[in-house]
């Protein structure tokens, strides 16, 4: 299955279910690939219930993520969890883990938090890894961290930057995510080196325009694409991609990539095997668009729900044989988890200085009260002052 027969998402600026808030700059480990500029500023509570019944406004949301910086590090995370969950929606927690022990799992479950991210990879200057740590080093440590954080009753995520689909960290932590017992979900945004863009200006509603420091044509042609990503999972894991959104310019451009997997335990082995979309899929999120009023982006595991899914998803335009395959393979394994795989191509310059990016941006932040994409908000230029009488 090619990426062509990939969902197109029905979401617009409006109807997207997702968005951040940016709640803290500055960090406790380094990098290699951090967006950020090297700022510290810890966000007041009361603006970011601002930021929060701003983004309300904008679009009927089920969920946000908290981003910084280091969201745990904000003496008052705990309080803004309390204050999305407050609001009636799922909480995402983006961390990468240094102060998450068991009783700050808890306490984020206490406050309403759903899923934590745990950025946790190769090249990172961080206090529990020692600077020559390899693979199986940070292996462990995300086993570790994602093992306690279920056990306080969060969902796991894991997140990455990939440079080359070819590089062994990328197939290492998909491998990861689909195989611990633990982790559901996997973010894996590729890399641009957005600190090579000048000032940006503009926002997600009128467009965005910049330029950069080096030629435009070189700039672009060192990254890699989502349909080199799809290729490269179907080669090596026999993965097909379920869901998808172009840019705000053309739907074939595949700025976000979303795969949802089903996996079991058959004996000491875990196996997979990738949905296609379906009339069932679509079905159900317009059934819940028209009872909720808005789109699920987060969804709670079940083995039965899946098996179900699994079925429907065959007789109704799914892939029939695999999937009737799959489900008799794993009739009698008594686990059977939904991973979800998602891949974002940033915001990136085009040669006539205007900015593409994923169309409508499930990811978009809040800055001087504009909508951007998170990936690039400190390269956006704060809003001219009105002219003085």
């Amino acid at each position: 299955m090619s990426t062509a027969r990939a969902w197109e998402l029905p979401w617009d600026m409006q109807t997207v279910p997702h968005a951040v808030i940016d709640v803290i700059r500055g960090c406790n480990i380094t990098c290699r690939t951090c967006c950020n500029d090297p700022v510290t500023e810890t966000k007041a509570l009361a603006d970011i219930e601002a930021e929060l019944d701003q983004l309300l406004r904008l679009r009927k949301l089920s969920s946000i993520a908290l981003m910084g910086g280091e969201v745990l590090m904000h003496p008052e995370a705990l309080d803004i969890v309390r204050l999305v969950k407050g609001r009636g929606l799922h909480v995402e927690v983006c961390t990468n883990g240094v102060l998450l022990d068991e009783a700050k799992a808890a306490a984020l479950v206490d406050a309403g938090a759903d899923v934590v991210y745990l950025h946790i990879e190769q090249g990172q200057g961080r206090p529990d890894l020692a600077t020559d740590a390899g693979p199986d080093d940070v292996a462990a440590l995300r086993a570790e961290k994602a093992a306690l954080s279920a056990a306080a009753g969060l969902d796991v995520g894991l997140s990455m930057t990939a440079f080359s689909e070819r590089s062994p960290e990328l197939l290492d932590i998909v491998r990861f995510a689909l195989h611990d017992p633990h982790v559901n979900w996997l973010l894996v945004t590729l890399y641009r080196d957005v600190q090579g863009l000048e000032r940006v200006d503009g926002d997600l509603y009128e467009g965005m325009r910049g330029s950069s420091r080096v030629e435009i044509e070189r700039y672009r042609s060192r990254y890699l694409d989502n349909a080199r990503i799809a290729a490269f999972l179907d080669e090596e894991l026999g993965l097909v991609p379920f869901g998808k959104l172009g840019s705000q310019r053309d739907p074939d451009d595949l700025r976000w990539l979303s795969y949802m997997v089903a996996t079991s335990d058959i004996g000491p082995a875990t196996v997979h095997h990738a949905l296609g979309p379906s009339l069932f899929e679509r079905g159900a999120l317009w059934l819940l668009w028209r009872m909720q009023g808005r789109f699920p982006m987060y969804q709670a595991q079940g083995a039965f729900q899946l098996r179900v899914q699994l079925l429907l998803n065959s007789i109704l335009g799914g892939r029939l044989l695999a999937n009737l395959g799959f489900l008799l393979r794993t009739l009698f394994s008594p686990r059977m988890r939904t991973k979800r795989l998602l891949f974002q191509n940033p915001a990136a310059l085009e040669p006539d200085g205007s900015v593409v990016h994923c169309r409508c941006c499930p990811a978009a932040v809040l800055k001087d009260g504009r909508l951007i994409p998170v990936c690039i908000m400190d390269r956006i230029n704060p809003p001219s002052e009105a002219p003085s009488a």
